[in-house]
């Protein structure tokens, strides 16, 4: 046999070695799990009653009572933006793929998602039990997707980073801060502004316009943005539970009057210790904060909707 041949039969053995080895890895079934899954069945999300978010910076719970979420602090409890809640579990409940990564505990360690190291989102349900506890790790040489691993397995996986989003501890983040909701603006028929130390300014609607209750038309494009902006406003912030019951003197009032003879009323009240101004809807037992600019864009005199 010559020495060519015997190289070219070397060559075509390592050539086969090497496809059998990708295929192994290809159809070794460890390998093979990344079929697509989601982290929560999305029957379960409707038991969870409890939600601990923890990382390395600290940690900030919600709990769901009477169907509403709530953000817990060390000055009490606070409404939930709901849309936020859905995206998170719409995040957990999304079928995707999750290729497997590792399993073993070295590799908990260098992927960041060892219990110790890992930023953790639990969802709890019934008695406080876990429906899920997830470990979040590191990101990717990429930067694009994070490592993820449920606390009871050794399984380590890795997918689109749809989760850090939602590991932000300011509880403003989580906070329902609007003073209105589910108001349309073609319920809306009049609309009473009381600016402090002035009179009040009346907005009534006519036919597809509007005018001042003196008869005046106004500019119905001004109006009827500003009204969005009225229907859509909400707070800074909320104050400590010891100025709930009271903002002190009313100073300004905002009364939406609609064509079924309800109505729903933002009320601006004395300044706070900052110099920004407590203020409060008639259907929340909250006080807000709200700022200058935002209390300047709301608190509009007549001459705002005018027609130039």
């Amino acid at each position: 046999m010559t020495y060519k041949r015997k190289v070219s039969i070397l060559s075509a053995l390592v050539a086969l070695l090497v496809l059998i080895f990708i295929l192994s890895l290809v159809f070794d079934p460890e390998n093979r799990r990344s079929d697509a899954f989601a982290w929560l069945d999305s029957s379960l999300m409707y038991m969870a009653d409890g939600i601990d978010i923890s990382t390395s910076g600290g940690s900030i719970s919600l709990s769901r009572k009477n169907n509403v979420w709530l953000v817990n602090t060390e000055t009490g409890e606070f409404p939930v933006r709901q849309s936020r809640v859905d995206d998170l579990f719409a995040a957990l409940t999304h079928r995707n793929v999750y290729p497997l990564r590792a399993t073993s505990s070295e590799a908990r360690e260098r992927l960041g998602v060892a219990d110790e190291r890992a930023s953790r989102i639990v969802i709890r349900g019934g008695a406080g039990l876990p429906l899920l506890d997830l470990l979040i790790g590191g990101e990717d040489v990429f930067g694009r997707e994070v490592y993820l691993r449920r606390s009871d397995q050794n399984h380590i996986y890795s997918g689109e980073d749809n989760f850090s989003l939602f590991l932000n501890l300011m509880p403003s983040f989580w906070y329902n801060l609007r003073f209105f909701d589910d108001i349309s603006i073609d319920s809306v028929q009049q609309v009473d502004i009381t600016l402090p130390g002035a009179q009040t300014v009346i907005l009534r609607r006519s036919g597809i316009g509007w005018v001042l209750s003196s008869g005046e038309s106004l500019d119905t494009t001004r109006v009827e943005a500003w009204l969005r902006t009225v229907i859509e406003a909400q707070g800074e912030d909320f104050l400590a539970p010891h100025s709930v019951h009271g903002i002190g003197d009313i100073a300004g009032t905002i009364i939406l009057r609609m064509g079924d003879g309800t109505s729903r009323t933002l009320l601006l009240g004395s300044r706070t210790e900052d110099n920004d101004w407590m203020a409060t809807a008639d259907n929340s037992p909250f006080t807000y904060v709200l700022a200058d600019w935002n209390f300047a864009r709301l608190f509009r005199e007549s001459t705002y909707f005018l027609r130039d």
